[in-house]
């Protein structure tokens, strides 16, 4: 009879132990919320976002990645049958349900009770700016006769150039050498040059695409090779020797877009020998440092989508990383852009993150769209110290613009407030007290003379001081109610503004 009894006990022990092990269904609504949401990025808040956007463009979509249908809507009703099948070879849209029915409408009415009807929009922004006072804007045209689509813009320390890449596939370099180089098939969103060659990036598909159409060219004594093909959507690509073994590594940021990654490669072109370092969608910049003081060069990377926000990948080893995520924010921020450098002169290096990205689904003016400073404490732990807002902020740059000792910054929105701050597409945040974090705004009338995508900085005049090169990309509309504006860019042409620095005059 013991032996009986012991037999019960101990199965239902192991009974008890097997149903503790299982997946439970979340207690709650924001349980539920936050075990289903937050799979692929981090859980957005949903009073970030008005019920309507939620109810229309976020709530189907979401839905979607959860392979569960929610108003009808198919994630491949409007793309052609190559474009759908690398969506679905992607698994970002599962074939089989991830959520049950109760679980859906649950997390669907949770979020609809916190998500506010509006978001109130700051129509008086355009008070706090002052006037350009440090910058001279000169507008310059480059395509008489098509419509101005910058893409990519890199100033070039020895001739003393901008290298301007567009949607063309043109490159070019200004102010002295138009057509300097030949065009390429598909836009230029990167151009580099490492020991006399020349390596030019091409995107492939501008819009959103999985399939995977990427190039990039070297070109050395007149020649052009092409290092690597069917890469995913590369915006940004650095030539660095990683691992100090005396041979040059390319390193490129494949934002994809329902996948990507940051890979590695020999800047020989042995494609065969990629690595991919970081399997995230949307990297879209990077910069080499040695972040931990070991003497290895490391990486900082921007992921712009998915689990967005900046990560270091550590060298541990010859090209061997181990990646941690220092920044972290939700996909409703749209990060956009960083800089690594640093502010407080205490040999660590900080963060300044553009958040403004809204081009995706959820294209409303956002009160947490910005700049961002992030201050590292030494042990790689970054604290946002200083926020500064900008509807669709999508560029910076740090720079002692007005040679004060201090960093200021310049800010592109992309997607600025056209209807009462037009002028904020290009804001000069000019630094007044760097402890205190404050910061006068300063913006002019000129910003008005095209869309802003890409900017870089550069003394091209040789003056001491830094100056500024805008590039304008108008294939993306601001929207009917902005018709004027539109119609003004594509009367004027301008393709990029100079904005010529006169602290040293």
């Amino acid at each position: 009879m013991k032996k009986w009894l012991w037999i019960i006990v101990l199965f239902l022990l192991a009974l008890g132990a097997f149903y503790m092990l299982l997946p439970k269904e979340p207690s709650s609504p924001e349980s539920a919320f936050l075990a289903y949401c937050s799979g692929c990025h981090l859980a957005p808040t949903p009073a970030n976002i008005p019920k309507a956007v939620w109810e229309e463009r976020v709530l189907p979509e979401m839905a979607a990645r959860l392979g569960y249908n929610y108003k009808g809507y198919d994630p491949l009703a409007q793309h052609t049958p190559e474009e759908n099948q690398y969506i679905t070879n992607s698994g970002a849209y599962p074939a089989k349900p991830a959520i049950d029915s109760l679980a859906w409408h649950q997390i669907h009415d949770y979020i609809l009770s916190l998500a506010p009807d509006a978001i109130p929009v700051d129509s008086l922004r355009h008070q706090r700016n002052a006037g350009p006072a440090l910058f001279e804007p000169r507008a310059v045209s480059l395509n008489e006769n098509g419509q101005a689509a910058v893409t990519c813009i890199q100033f070039e320390a020895a001739s003393r150039q901008f290298v301007i890449g567009d949607a063309y596939g043109k490159v070019y370099k200004w102010p002295a050498l138009p057509d300097s180089l030949p065009a390429f098939r598909t836009p230029v969103l990167s151009y580099t040059q490492s020991k006399g060659a020349v390596y030019v990036t091409e995107v492939g598909y501008m819009n959103p695409s999985e399939i995977p159409l990427g190039v990039m060219h070297r070109i050395y004594h007149g020649k052009s090779d092409t290092l690597a093909q069917q890469l995913h959507r590369p915006v940004y690509t650095i030539v660095a020797d990683l691992d100090g073994d005396g041979t040059e590594e390319i390193l490129a940021c494949e934002f994809g877009n329902l996948t990507g990654e940051l890979s590695t490669f020999p800047a020989s072109g042995a494609q065969a020998g990629k690595k991919n370092l970081l399997p995230v969608a949307g990297a879209i910049k990077a910069e080499v440092a040695d972040m931990n003081g070991d003497g290895a060069r490391d990486i900082v990377v921007l992921a712009a989508q998915g689990r967005e926000g900046v990560y270091i990948l550590y060298q541990k080893g010859p090209l061997e990383f181990r990646a941690e995520q220092v920044v972290s924010l939700g996909p409703e921020y749209g990060s956009s852009w960083f800089e690594l450098f640093d502010y407080n002169g205490d040999g660590f290096l900080d963060i300044a993150l553009a958040n403004g990205d809204n081009a995706d689904y959820t294209n409303f003016l956002k009160p947490y769209h910005g700049l961002r400073l992030y201050i590292n404490d030494g042990n790689n732990t970054f604290e946002q110290k200083w926020f500064y807002p900008i509807y669709g902020a999508t560029r910076v740059l740090a720079e002692d613009f007005d040679l004060d000792g201090d960093l200021d910054f310049a800010v592109l929105a992309f997607f600025p407030d056209y209807g009462n701050a037009p002028e904020e597409s290009f804001v000069w945040l000019e630094n007044k007290a760097p402890g205190q974090y404050l910061f006068e705004p300063h913006t002019f009338p000129a910003a008005l003379s095209g869309r802003w995508l890409v900017m870089d900085k550069g003394d091209f005049d040789q003056d001491g001081d830094a100056d500024i090169l805008l590039g304008s990309f108008l294939r993306l509309s601001p929207g009917s109610a902005y018709k004027a504006l539109s119609d003004r860019w594509r009367r004027e042409k301008v393709s990029l503004l100079l904005l010529e620095n006169t602290a040293r005059d």
